[in-house]
């Protein structure tokens, strides 16, 4: 019976000093590094552009890889409805004479950290890109990163990572918009 007393003695002060320990960081004011550089409301109304044109990564269902070069992009954050942003998505490669405007809602899901998803492309579109979701992550007030993943219009993979910049204003795209057609 002693050794019972022991064992639940054992257990019930290693479950208290546990939960101290846990109280204890839980109380301690949060690093710069783990708090949100930028409040999700600070967001709207920004535009973040690629520095650098991003690859895109494709692999279809034979296992082919293919990698399309040379697109420039940029997002904007153009409104915030308790917490779910809407954002406009511009991505263009002039040598290849493709303008592309896509639309998408976002979440704040983690510090620092959003998930995207575009809207739906119709499979007689002719849309040239993903039909995607992805991510938004700032790296600092002024960085970000953002990745996409989802499918082309023949069902293949395909995903990109690229580094964006907060900039003042959206560049002008020296090509007339290509998808959506003009309605």
């Amino acid at each position: 019976m002693t050794y019972h007393f022991r064992k639940t003695s054992s257990v019930s002060l290693f479950l208290t000093v546990s939960l101290l320990l846990t109280l204890i960081l839980l109380a301690q004011p949060r690093s710069a590094a783990a708090a949100n550089l930028l409040e999700p409301s600070d967001l709207v109304g920004t535009i973040w552009l690629a520095s650098d044109a991003h690859d895109r990564t494709t692999i279809d269902r034979h296992g082919k890889t293919s990698v399309k070069t040379g697109k420039n992009i940029y997002i904007e954050f153009l409104g915030d409805n308790t917490g779910v942003f809407t954002v406009k998505i511009h991505w263009w490669n002039v040598d290849a004479k493709i303008n592309v405007v896509e639309y998408a809602v976002m979440v704040h899901e983690a510090e620092n950290f959003y998930h995207y998803v575009e809207e739906d492309h119709p499979n007689d579109s002719s849309f040239p890109g993903i039909a995607a979701s992805g991510t938004f992550r700032l790296i600092s007030e002024s960085e970000a990163e953002l990745t996409q993943i989802g499918r082309l219009l023949d069902g293949s993979a395909s995903a990109f990572v690229t580094r964006l910049q907060l900039v003042e204003r959206a560049p002008e795209v020296p090509l007339k918009q290509s998808y959506p057609p003009s309605e």
